[in-house]
């Protein structure tokens, strides 16, 4: 660990997460969250872990803003809560901090893994939004049921979003390959896989129990994601 790099990723972080709020991207809690993740990963995983997690949330906000008066998803309108910002990056702070503290072949990887599935999972929901065919439930597709549901309903998809996820899913193991030198195939499909979990959970048991809460299972998605990056 290096103070200079922990200075300089607490710096970075605040003025990001400072203009992010400004555009409504961050609620004021979302601000501490965004900018704890961004130091712990830029102060212990370096620029080249930190580029990652930026290209996520620039990309990631930027499609929130595109074409958004045809979306009606009231909670990115508001801004991305703290409970929001630490379920798609806490496991990625934890990997860099744990990659410092005991350096492995495998963290990078996992890394990318765990970006991977929070970036194909959010780009899967913004572009779904635009969707003119209405979403069915994953689970109704995998057994080959119609179920469909109203546009933001947990594990809802549509061809469109999942061709968004797919697209996400590359982009992060695209940059992945050139920074960190990760696989690219392994890293996407870890990152594909990773939003196909968070869709099924969303479809099963996401709202069955108090904890089970949407922002549990983004955490245990990009978990997922983590791991098979890791494991492949």
């Amino acid at each position: 660990m290096d103070i200079t790099l922990l200075a300089g990723g607490f710096v970075l972080s605040l003025a990001v997460a400072a203009i992010a709020h400004a555009l409504r991207l961050l609620t004021r809690n979302g601000i501490m969250a965004a900018v704890t993740v961004g130091t712990l990963v830029f102060g212990f995983g370096g620029w080249r872990h930190a580029g990652l997690l930026v290209v996520f949330f620039v990309t990631s906000s930027a499609l929130t803003r595109w074409q958004a008066a045809r979306k009606f998803n009231l909670d990115q309108a508001r801004g991305r809560t703290g409970l929001q910002v630490l379920a798609n990056g806490a496991v990625a702070a934890t990997l860099s901090v744990w990659g410092a503290i005991r350096p492995a072949p495998w963290i990078a990887a996992a890394f990318a893994g765990a970006i991977a599935a929070s970036t194909a999972d959010t780009w899967a929901t913004e572009i779904g939004w635009l969707s003119k065919t209405p979403p069915r439930l994953i689970t109704a597709r995998l057994l080959r049921t119609r179920a469909e549901v109203q546009p933001g309903t947990s594990g809802g998809v549509t061809w469109l979003g999942t061709i968004g996820a797919c697209i996400g899913a590359v982009v992060i193991a695209g940059s992945g390959a050139v920074w960190l030198h990760t696989a690219f195939g392994r890293v996407w499909l870890a990152g594909f896989i990773g939003m196909t979990v968070d869709s099924i959970l969303g479809a099963t048991v996401e709202g069955r129990w108090r904890w089970m809460t949407n922002d549990t299972v983004n955490l245990i998605a990009t978990a997922v994601g983590a791991a098979l990056a890791a494991l492949l």
